[in-house]
């Protein structure tokens, strides 16, 4: 498992389809992962430091979370079927542990809001990173 970072959202063209860029932290590869607009903007808005009027639906989750003492531990990119990433929340609560399934592109906003780490499965990595 590889720990990575958000390099940022890019838009592929000609489809205007956003794609977020992640980075090995202590390596070369890049992982891209195309991704919805919506979840593209809360991403890029989070990296921009900019603060909605209304709290959007990952801003929301945060807040429940922290309301209700879980800590979000970190995420997992864990899968790559047939074109398709998988990923895990991992969190903990009252000493208890959690992984609850999610999207890659709304599992990095979250991590986004909560500066929890993200790591991408070394078998993930190795078929989708380019160097």
């Amino acid at each position: 498992m590889a720990e990575v970072r958000v390099v940022g959202i890019r838009v592929e063209q000609p489809q205007n389809q956003p794609v977020l860029l992640l980075r090995e932290s202590n390596g070369d590869r890049y992982l891209p992962i195309w991704i919805g607009q919506s979840e593209a903007a809360a991403i890029a808005l989070e990296q921009q430091g900019v603060e909605p009027a209304r709290p959007l639906t990952h801003d929301l989750f945060k807040d429940t979370l922290e309301t209700l003492g879980v800590q979000l531990d970190r995420v997992v990119v864990t899968e790559l079927r047939e074109t398709t990433f998988y990923a895990e929340l991992h969190l903990t609560s009252m000493g208890d542990t959690f992984v609850v399934s999610s999207r890659p592109s709304d599992a990095v906003a979250l991590a986004a809001r909560t500066d929890c780490p993200i790591f991408v499965m070394e078998d993930v990595l190795a078929e989708a990173g380019v160097v």
